[in-house]
């Protein structure tokens, strides 16, 4: 076994996200008005499922989804950013380099 880490090759990013800001604005009366700018559309991505939950909280069920997607690297990314893929709103919890290199990024979500 050599000490050389665990490489993924470009076949293995077969799906697309588009990565999306937060944008806070507030109306007339002062309340938070949420949207979503895209930073990055149809972007190849490796998406790979962690785990997920469900619970009962206060007669409601609450489901959580954690994911990982890698992606081409590119800077700007941060955690108050979201990935929107197959419908599905995941926000972005850690960013970081794959082999710390400059080739490749994962982004650790949750939904």
């Amino acid at each position: 076994m050599s000490g050389k880490p665990k490489r993924f090759g470009i076949g293995a990013m077969r799906y697309r996200c588009t990565i999306q800001n937060v944008v806070e604005t507030q109306d007339a009366s002062g309340q938070p008005i949420v949207t979503y700018t895209d930073y990055a559309v149809n972007e190849p991505c490796q998406f790979l499922p962690t785990d997920g939950i469900e619970i009962m909280r206060g007669r409601q069920l609450v489901s959580n989804i954690r994911a990982t997607f890698r992606l081409r690297y590119r800077d700007g990314y941060q955690p108050k950013m979201s990935v929107l893929f197959q419908g599905q709103r995941y926000g972005i919890t850690n960013v970081n380099q794959v082999d710390g290199l400059n080739r490749y990024i994962e982004l650790t979500c949750k939904s």
